[in-house]
């Protein structure tokens, strides 16, 4: 869904046989782009879809006819191996008519609002759009409770992602939208410079600046998505700042400091009237314990410790665990 908001911004403002293209449900294929969401306009496609690996079919249906429906596709492991894919596999794609979509689809996707989309894996029934305070459209069935619960779970793990879930109706697929990452870095210098770097990776938004003024206003319009990295050691310039993300709905925050510094900044806080639990959000010092040491290598162990706060997962080696490996 991720790669489709643009097209389907645009196709939301423009009367058409417009068709918003989801991954329903999966087996296979490995690693692939999380919220996975494209829109065909006229047979152009827009945005991405397994790599692009069914491209040619999704606009064979699209051409074929219309109205919601679904379909299915294979990919093999050859055709998978040289699109640069881990190994093929076998999808159910969601073609909706975007004029089907709720009419306030277009007013949240413009304002960045997180949401998800929900939508029987067979087609039937009516998309429900869902934020954190509202809903827009129905599934057409008595299952709208616990799929608004499931997608504000969702929403609160602060990540773009496709899941299906299975419901006594059938199964429903769930697709969050999540504004890009926004990350300030309080501080200067090899450090700053290289978490910032690391964020570019992701593609996040990331931004150094030492000022509490330019902190208190990031907070202030901070999501789940959004991370904040305070390096510096002075308190009159980090106990405020912490004090500002501990009011704010941002998804991570953590400080950079020997223990010492850990324990002056959690007392600081205490003497403020914040309470162990309000505390425990910051991560400090921050980073997972990777046995870094350079500030590249540190960098990678903070960013690492954003995704694994924002997906909701303890920190742990895929060789102990026998669930999915990829989100």
């Amino acid at each position: 869904m991720d790669a489709a908001v643009t097209p389907l911004l645009q196709a939301l403002g423009n009367a058409g046989d417009s068709m918003l293209v989801r991954v329903a449900s999966l087996r296979g294929f490995g690693l692939r782009d999380a919220g996975d969401g494209a829109v065909v306009d006229n047979g152009t496609i827009s945005g991405s879809i397994l790599g692009g690996l069914t491209d040619a079919a999704v606009l064979a249906e699209t051409t074929s006819g219309t109205g919601r429906r679904c379909m299915r596709t294979t990919v093999t492991d050859s055709a998978a191996d040289e699109a640069g894919m881990v190994c093929g596999g076998s999808a159910q794609l969601l073609l909706t008519p975007v004029d089907d979509l709720p009419n306030e689809l277009a007013g949240l996707l413009q304002s960045a609002t997180p949401l998800a989309i929900a939508a029987y894996v067979d087609g039937r029934g009516g998309d429900l759009v869902i934020t954190k305070r509202e809903t827009h459209g129905s599934l057409g069935t008595d299952g709208d409770a616990v799929t608004i619960e499931v997608a504000r779970t969702q929403l609160e793990q602060g990540s773009t992602a496709t899941i299906e879930h299975v419901s006594p109706k059938g199964s429903i697929v769930i697709s969050t939208v999540i504004p890009s990452t926004r990350c300030l870095i309080v501080g200067s210098g090899p450090m700053a410079e290289a978490i910032c770097s690391q964020g570019a990776l992701l593609g996040w938004e990331t931004t150094i600046d030492e000022s509490i003024d330019a902190a208190t206003d990031f907070l202030a319009t901070a999501g789940p998505a959004d991370a904040l990295a305070v390096l510096s050691h002075d308190a009159s310039v980090d106990v405020p700042i912490l004090l500002a993300a501990l009011e704010s709905s941002i998804g991570y925050v953590g400080g950079m400091g020997s223990r010492g510094t850990q324990t002056r900044r959690r007392q600081a806080l205490r003497d403020q009237g914040h309470s162990d639990v309000d505390i425990a959000r910051i991560h400090g010092p921050i980073g997972l314990d990777l046995g870094a040491r350079t500030p590249a290598e540190t960098s990678v162990a903070i960013v690492a410790e954003v995704l694994a706060n924002r997906s909701g997962r303890a920190p742990g080696r895929l060789t102990d665990g026998d669930g999915p490996i990829n989100g």
